[in-house]
């Protein structure tokens, strides 16, 4: 075997955001920790402005007119492309006029259309309306929409979402945004590279100078310019969706009314999105709304909105909640969003289209909300997410079976492999784990545990004695060219091997692992798996204080075919000696065990018996020693796949017996997607309570139950695949219960 080599990583150094203006920025989190407020559902405050059987109507943008209650809207029908629409609101947006008339030559837009009010040096109020590509065509109105002339080119030049910004600027100029990819910019006819321009009006938006380049990046295609001014007005930011999609949304800055700009800058995953329009509600704070594209995200591709303060943005923090406005049902297809703010008691009304009824083409719709009505529910719902290890971070292709633990000190253990030689479970496998002394909420450098040259070194299954403090650590060894089917045939270099070490300083440094196979493993099983998830010490009966960590292993024999089982191993010495209990057959093996209130040992395991699609369980009564038939368990959809099962004993009586339990529960066999949090109050023979945590690509998991009583979820989870990133869930039981509103 080859020799065993223990090794701790030096903590990296971390990272600080530029200030605005100082450069570019190094790449931020994927995902985000901010509350996410779901008002997809509250019919009452939607308003259909159009729809049109078979008709796509999409990309509005609205403007609220002096009177603080007549809005517009424009759109096109089609996507981007098609005849402008135009109707008008004399209520602020609670119904809509029909569809108004319009210039004839409206209907040959090319791209999206944009409204905006402008005033000239003399007083002279006017509504300007372009339509984009080559060449930038613009339309006028001086009776607030009522009349309008044609659509008429402003200069030699073209671009996508024509003046998606128009800012008056302090010596009464206009300054208009937009953004090119190559191709219309003096029709070159190409895409070259994305780039945001700038042009400027001194004559109240009659006329426009020649575009000139603010912002572009070397890797980044920078879009979609949304303007917000800092709240003394003596700063200008300007949101910028990314279209490469290897990137956050970034964000520039100008002190000089846009003379000169910072270089972009990476923005927070919270502020990831398409078309960004952003308005200040009457306390001070910011509204912004757009299309979520955040690489990880529970609502990705939906309409959604983003709640926090101008020095946020500056400073690079998340903000302080999301709010997920409507539910697309395809894609990113959605939310080019038009903003207004109703001044006299600070309703937003936004505006946009999307795919709101499957199967249907999309229609407008607006939405109406207050910050104050969404502040108590932001504060309630706690599923908080943070990414905790990423694939493709530090030289690990992938990170893989996750575990969490809480320390006699409430410290949280988050351990996991990181696999080097790509996805797979043999290879070049290290065993992982970072720590967090606040709940969860912030969390140390990656360290190494174990790493053993090109070998595989995983299956992490820790369990804390809580007499002496020590946290020992379960894991495994192979060949590192030994694959899972090699070992089961008995035809690798070598077998499934069982290690532990242990940690006396709350999980900072780690012992050199220890073997301990001849006395937990039989000479006849070949794979074999320390849980993967945690370990539990018994507080009841003769075997108060035993250690004992669930298994799996693997025989291929004419009486157990599949090969899989599950087993316990013990230690009654707090770990100095490890022993082999009793095991569980046929046909399961990943398993979680937790003791009930009576002593009994409850064991939930992977089931392999495909006529049966839900979970495994079985039961001893002698602390792990022997076990009960199999039984499966209705309530739980089994999807081929590890779970995890806790203790989470409540303030109440009727509490001593709760349980916790999460896996991917989407019910189609073999996939593995819809991280999904269980509740039973009776030991786990009935599971009235479930929580949606992830509705995307979701595998392994492990629970912990913090110590000011929330819940963590540590799993694996993606976009496209399980296996992106391993991802921390925080949230509040009453919000599990139902007791807090929230998604």
């Amino acid at each position: 075997m080859a020799n065993v080599i223990f090794r701790i990583t030096v903590a990296l150094a971390l990272l600080l955001l530029p200030a605005a203006g100082k450069g570019a920025a190094p790449a931020l989190p994927k995902s985000y920790s901010i509350p996410v407020v779901d008002l997809s559902g509250e019919t009452q405050r939607q308003t259909v402005v159009d729809r049109e059987a078979g008709q796509y109507l999409g990309h509005p943008t609205t403007v609220l007119l002096e009177d603080n209650r007549t809005i517009l809207a424009v759109y096109p029908k089609g996507h981007g492309r098609g005849a402008i629409v135009m109707k008008r609101s004399a209520d602020a947006g609670l119904t809509w006029s029909d569809r108004l008339p319009t210039p004839e030559n409206w209907a040959t837009s090319q791209e999206t259309p944009t409204i905006h009010r402008v005033v000239d040096h003399e007083g002279r109020k006017r509504l300007i309306l372009f339509s984009g590509l080559y060449p930038i065509r613009m339309a006028v109105s001086e009776n607030d929409g009522h009349n309008w002339t044609a659509l008429e080119p402003i200069g030699d030049f073209g671009g996508i979402v024509a003046m998606a910004s128009v800012e008056r600027l302090a010596n009464g100029d206009y300054m208009a945004l937009f953004h090119d990819d190559g191709r219309f910019l003096r029709n070159e006819g190409k895409v070259t590279r994305f780039r945001v321009y700038k042009t400027l009006s001194q004559d109240g938006g009659l006329t426009w100078g020649q575009p000139t380049v603010i912002a572009e990046h070397p890797e980044a295609h920078l879009c979609e310019p949304g303007l917000i001014r800092s709240p003394d007005g003596r700063q200008i930011a300007v949101l910028l969706r990314e279209n490469s999609r290897k990137f956050n949304s970034f964000v520039i800055f100008s002190d000089d009314e846009g003379q000169t700009w910072s270089e972009p800058r990476e923005l927070p995953a919270a502020l990831t999105g398409d078309r960004h329009v952003g308005k200040y509600a009457p306390d001070g704070r910011l509204f912004v709304t757009f299309r979520d594209t955040t690489h990880i995200s529970p609502t990705k591709g939906d309409w959604v909105g983003w709640v926090g303060t101008y020095d946020d943005i500056v400073e690079g923090r998340e903000g302080q909640y999301r709010v997920r406005l409507m539910d697309n049902t395809k894609g990113a297809d959605c939310a080019y969003p038009g903003l207004e703010l109703l001044p006299d008691d600070g309703t937003f009304i936004t505006t946009t289209y999307g795919h709101w009824t499957r199967d249907e083409q999309p229609y407008i719709v607006s939405v109406r909300l207050k910050l104050s009505e969404l502040d108590q529910r932001a504060a309630e719902r706690k599923v908080a997410l943070t990414d905790l290890y990423v694939a493709g971070n530090d030289g690990y292709h992938t990170y893989r079976i996750p575990s969490l633990l809480v320390t006699g000190k409430g410290t949280l253990l988050a351990f996991c492999e990181g696999r080097k030689s790509g996805r797979g479970d043999s290879g070049n496998i290290d065993l992982l784990v970072r720590r967090s002394e606040d709940g969860g909420r912030t969390w140390g450098p990656q360290r190494v545990v174990w790493d053993d040259a090109d070998n595989t070194c995983g299956n992490p299954c820790p369990v804390v004695d809580q007499q002496t403090g020590t946290i020992w650590l379960t894991m495994t060894w192979n060949h590192g060219q030994d694959t899972e089917s090699q070992i089961m045939q008995n035809t690798g270099r070598d077998t499934r091997r069982v290690f532990v070490t242990y940690s006396e300083d709350d999980g900072r440094t780690w012992s050199a692992p220890r073997q301990i196979t001849e006395t937990t493993k039989r000479p006849e099983w070949r794979w074999y798996a320390t849980g993967p998830g945690v370990g539990i010490q018994l507080e009841r009966g003769p075997w108060r204080g035993r250690l004992l960590i669930p298994c799996d292993h693997s025989v291929v024999c004419p009486e157990d075919p599949t090969g899989y089982n599950s087993h316990v191993i013990f230690s009654d010495d707090h770990g100095r000696t490890w022993q082999l209990g009793g095991a569980i057959r046929p046909a399961v093996n990943e398993c979680q065990v937790v003791e009930l209130a009576d002593g009994t040992l409850l064991m939930n395991m992977r089931n392999y018996d495909r006529s049966v699609t839900t979970r495994a369980v079985a039961t001893s009564r002698d602390g792990g020693m022997t076990w009960s038939q199999v039984r499966h368990d209705p309530a739980l959809v089994e999807p081929i796949c590890q779970a995890s099962l806790v203790r989470y004993d409540g303030p109440q009586e009727q509490d001593r017996d709760c349980l916790l339990f999460s896996n991917p529960a989407h019910g189609e066999s073999g996939v593995r997607r819809d991280m999904t949090v269980r509740l039973s109050r009776d030991g786990g023979r009935t599971w009235p309570v479930e929580r949606l945590v992830w509705p995307g690509p979701a595998a392994y998991s492990s629970l912990a139950v913090l110590p000011d009583g929330a819940i963590a979820c540590l799993f694996e989870g993606g976009q496209a695949s399980p296996y992106e990133r391993i991802i921390l869930a925080r949230f509040d039981r009453r919000w599990l219960t139902g007791e807090l509103p929230g998604p």
